[in-house]
């Protein structure tokens, strides 16, 4: 039926009356009065005229809220902008996840903990990152395991979503976060073809994202993960450490070397290391380490062709069958995601790989295996 109270509103408010609207509308009165009183509904072509006559939309005509549409973020290379074929494939992934949700057992029936008033403000992500260290019992020197990474999205009740993307994906790269408003629900995707040595920080990053979903978006959004990674995985206090050890460097490769056994012992990129020596430089007022050059990012790139992905890693081959794909993460991440899957295609009539494909952001011949394996 239609919305009368803003039709009339509507009306009041452009000064018709049932009579001149039904001119407008080229109906007879006794057609509006109808409307109005509940008796009839327009045909979809006077619907439409109607709407455009009272300068309202056919939903608001209707009464129709929709869900607020999903709130995507994703890490950019080198801060680009992201491109409408990235912000579109993030928004097909949240509409598909939402329709999974139903399929999900919600994990707690509290509301995840979220930043108060967040603030790209250096000293409150760094009080941010240190509080979040704290609660893990960790100090600001010790390592931060995945397994406690792990822990952390699922103590924030957030949907851990691990897929295998391979190489890049355009725009988020190696992963991305869904947050979907209705629910007040987080997904988390995460590729495990990315390179041993990234995989906390993008891990990290995600979990700065479900911090801030609520209020934090776009560039901003961004901004606040990236400090917030750095800062959880690689504190000043340990920045410092770095830089000292760097500077005791004779040599440009002795100075190579304490950056890449920081790097092994806190299983993160030589890259990240570097950066943070290089903030802590900046905080105590002294010149950067001068290592950040591009000769330095050619030899990583070099070497890191021979870095493990993290499918290798964790399931002991790069190319898992789809049914060790699937048990496997269910077992190492505690997802409920394929389960949902599961449940979603019995509901459904069966096995849907363009679902799994969109929903996934995966090609339609992974989503055929994956469809199989659920």
């Amino acid at each position: 039926m239609l919305n009368v109270p803003t039709i009339t509103s509507a009306m009041r408010k452009l000064g018709l009356s049932q009579a001149t609207l039904a001119d407008a509308c080229d109906v007879s009165r006794e057609a509006v009065s109808k409307w109005l009183n509940k008796e009839s509904l327009p045909r979809p072509r006077k619907l439409a005229v109607l709407a455009e006559k009272l300068q309202l939309s056919v939903d608001e005509l209707l009464g129709v809220v929709r869900p607020p549409e999903p709130i995507v973020a994703y890490r950019t290379r080198q801060n680009r902008s992201t491109s409408d074929g990235a912000l579109t494939a993030g928004l097909e992934v949240g509409l598909h996840l939402q329709e999974l949700l139903q399929y999900v057992e919600r994990s707690s029936m509290f509301e995840p903990p979220v930043l108060r008033d967040p603030s790209l403000d250096e000293v409150y992500i760094q009080e941010a990152a240190a509080a979040v260290r704290k609660n893990l019992g960790l100090g600001p020197t010790d390592v931060i395991s995945r397994e406690q990474l792990f822990e952390l999205f699922h103590d924030f009740g957030a949907y851990l979503v691990p897929v295998s993307w391979g190489g890049d994906k355009e725009g988020h790269e190696n992963a991305m976060s869904v947050y979907l408003p209705e629910s007040k629900s987080s997904f988390v995707l995460f590729n495990l073809g990315c390179r041993q040595d990234d995989f906390k920080y993008w891990l990290a990053h995600e979990y700065g994202h479900c911090l801030t979903l609520h209020t934090m978006q776009g560039d901003d959004g961004e901004k606040f993960a990236e400090k917030f990674a750095q800062h959880l995985l690689f504190p000043d206090e340990l920045a410092t450490q770095a830089l000292l050890a760097i500077r005791a460097g004779k040599t440009r490769a002795e100075a190579l070397a304490a950056a890449n056994w920081f790097a092994g012992k806190y299983d993160v990129s030589v890259i990240t290391v570097v950066g943070a020596a290089d903030r802590a430089a900046k905080l105590r007022g002294e010149k950067a380490t001068e290592l950040a050059t591009r000769q330095f990012y050619a030899g990583w790139k070099a070497v890191r062709k021979n870095t493990p992905t993290m499918t290798e890693v964790l399931y002991g081959s790069e190319k898992p069958s789809s049914v060790d794909f699937v048990k496997n993460s269910e077992r190492l991440f505690r997802t409920p995601v394929f389960q949902a899957v599961r449940a979603w295609q019995d509901a459904n009539g069966g096995r849907s790989p363009a679902f799994i494909a969109s929903a996934f952001n995966v090609s339609l011949g992974q989503a055929v295996e994956l469809s199989k394996a659920v």
